[in-house]
């Protein structure tokens, strides 16, 4: 899906879409078109990632083991800089 086809507010789906990706733009400090760039080229790439794979995760449950994970992963790195 391109920017174009996503920003186009045609259908309540993409009004849907629109406003979501809106809202996750405006947290983390991006235009929206940001979540269709190359991921390389943009400092927020990481966290851009990470949210396209929460919202890839089919259920709650697979969102929650990815929310555990991640609180894992960095309990144990601020574990390790002490």
């Amino acid at each position: 899906m391109t920017a174009s086809a996503t920003i186009r507010p045609e259908t309540h789906r993409r009004r849907a879409l629109n406003a979501k990706l809106s809202r996750i733009a405006a947290v983390i400090g991006v235009p929206i078109d940001a979540f269709f760039a190359d991921p390389a080229a943009m400092p927020q790439a990481g966290l851009i990632e990470l949210i396209r794979l929460w919202d890839a995760a089919p259920t709650e449950t697979v969102r929650a083991e990815i929310l555990a994970g991640t609180r894992a992963v960095v309990a144990g790195a601020a574990d390790r800089s002490r």
